[in-house]
C-alpha cells in the first residue's frame, strides 16, 4: 500500500529494497508487494566478522501492480 501511495502521490520512479540471502520469509513478502529480484550485490554487508551478499528487490512506477 505505502508503494501504491508514493506512485499516485508523488514522483517517484523507484522503490528499492535489499535483504539477505537466507531471508526467504520478506524475499516472498517483497515479491508478493510487486518487487523483482534484480540481483545480488556482493559483499554488501559487514557482519559477524565477515562479508556478506545481499539481494536487491526494486518495484519501477511502469511495473504492474501485484496481484490482490
Amino acid at each position: 500500500m505505502l508503494c501504491d501511495h508514493l506512485f499516485a502521490r508523488t514522483p517517484v520512479q523507484r522503490i528499492q529494497a535489499g535483504t539477505h540471502p537466507e531471508n526467504i520469509a520478506e524475499q516472498k513478502s517483497l515479491e508478493k508487494a510487486g518487487f523483482m529480484l534484480e540481483g545480488i550485490v556482493r559483499s554488501c554487508e559487514f557482519r559477524a566478522g565477515r562479508w556478506h551478499d545481499g539481494y536487491l528487490y526494486s518495484r519501477l512506477r511502469t511495473d504492474p501492480p501485484p496481484p490482490l
